[in-house]
């Protein structure tokens, strides 16, 4: 069944994450939305701020899978699959090329156009919530990333792309719920950024290089090393040679 969005606009916040874990206290459904024009203190990954200029699009939203934590992590490509399938609206693949980065980074051109975070929210040891939080680069982009509006073929509009976005996300989540991540999992290799090319995995102590080879069915990163085996990274940043 279709997930039933009920969005909350705002012109300023601190944190939309924050906004949506309150409303997980408060008992909120899934479906929750909130939208800012501009954030303060926006957040990233592994705890960075995530830089939230006007004119860009600025979400977090609620849902609440049915899942134990280990399959959580399959949601990063859920995100990455619907958010991907949503700019195919506006990009002309013919002059452009869209990428998926592992685990859930969105690229046009090999350029960054979006940022996803994926916190879980924990209850009597078992997962209650998750809370999706994610920017795309609209109007405005940092040095090193891409701005939709920059490469569309056709005119920007932030609330449309935002809708664009939902529906996709409802309907690759229902797909992942009903029929597992195998559909989605090859879904995200047919648009993986880097497949076959050397690269580095870097972890808070140590890094692996290697040729990356694909994902797991877990989603689960595979990495072959100079001596020709397998290593299994499930967590860390990845570069390619070219980045």
């Amino acid at each position: 069944m279709p997930i039933q969005w009920r969005i909350e606009q705002y012109q300023k916040v601190v944190s939309t994450q924050n906004y949506v874990f309150d409303a997980v206290d408060e008992g909120e459904a899934e479906g929750f939305v909130i939208q800012a024009l501009q954030q303060q203190g926006g957040k990233g990954r592994h705890g960075n701020q995530w830089t939230s200029p006007i004119g860009n699009l600025y979400l977090s939203i609620l849902l609440r899978p049915q899942c134990d934590l280990t399959q959580a992590g399959q949601l990063a490509f859920v995100v990455a699959i619907a958010l991907s399938s949503a700019l195919d609206d506006y990009i002309d693949v013919r002059d452009h090329i869209k990428t998926l980065k592992w685990p859930n980074d969105v690229f046009i051109d090999g350029r960054k156009v979006s940022g996803i975070l994926l916190e879980s929210y924990i209850r009597n040891n078992q997962l209650n919530a998750i809370v999706l939080g994610m920017g795309v680069n609209i109007f405005k982009a940092p040095e090193l990333g891409v701005a939709l509006n920059d490469v569309a073929k056709e005119p920007v509009y932030i609330n449309k792309v935002r809708d664009t976005i939902l529906n996709k996300l409802s309907y690759y989540y229902t797909m992942w719920r009903e029929k597992g991540f195998a559909p989605i999992r090859e879904a995200w290799l047919k648009q993986a950024h880097g497949l076959g090319q050397p690269m580095t995995a870097r972890l808070p102590q140590e890094s692996f290089k290697g040729i990356f080879k694909g994902i797991q069915e877990d989603g689960s990163l595979i990495l072959v090393n100079d001596n020709h085996q397998e290593q299994i990274i499930h967590a860390a940043e990845v570069h390619f040679a070219k980045e």
